[in-house]
Formats: structure tokens, C-alpha cells, sequence
């Protein structure tokens, strides 16, 4: 299996543009593994969740500096394109 960057468009800003608060998976695919934990302080572009999907493992970056308000999955869910899966404030 080959990692790659998870593409542009699974971090979604918020409403009042303050920068990229959810993480959104843009395909279906299996949660690999989760490093974000609730009231974890993250730095942007630290790695919080490995998805596999089409044969290959993508990484999903926090898209900004803050705290991890929510981590809505787990180790080997799956998951549909489109799908939060983290929410940072």
C-alpha cells in the first residue's frame, strides 16, 4: 500500500472562514487508524486519521492550529465520501 496526502478538499472551513475545521472524507474507504483524541491540542498539518480506500492509505491533516472538539470515528469503521470525521475549534 502506497500513503499519500489527503487531497485539498477534505478540509472543509467553517461557516465564518476562520480556517479548516473539519476534517471531510472525500471517498468511501476504512479508518486505518485515528491519532486525534478529544482536547488533543493539534498543530496544522499534524496527521489525525489513515483512511484506506482504492487500495491506497491517504493521511488527513489538521487543516489549522487548535483543539480537537470532536473525533466522530474510529479504527476500522467505514466510512462514505463526505463524511466528517473530525471537528477542530
Amino acid at each position: 500500500r502506497r500513503a499519500c496526502d489527503a487531497p485539498e478538499e477534505a478540509l472543509q472551513g467553517d461557516e465564518e472562514g476562520e480556517g479548516d475545521s473539519k476534517i471531510v472524507v472525500p471517498m468511501p474507504g476504512k479508518i486505518v487508524s485515528v491519532w486525534a483524541k478529544p482536547g488533543q491540542e493539534v498543530k496544522q498539518g499534524e496527521t489525525l486519521v489513515i483512511v484506506s480506500a482504492m487500495k491506497m492509505e491517504s493521511e488527513y491533516k489538521a487543516g489549522k492550529d487548535g483543539i480537537v472538539l470532536e473525533v466522530l470515528v474510529k479504527e476500522n469503521d467505514t466510512v462514505d465520501g463526505g463524511q466528517t470525521m473530525i471537528i477542530i475549534d
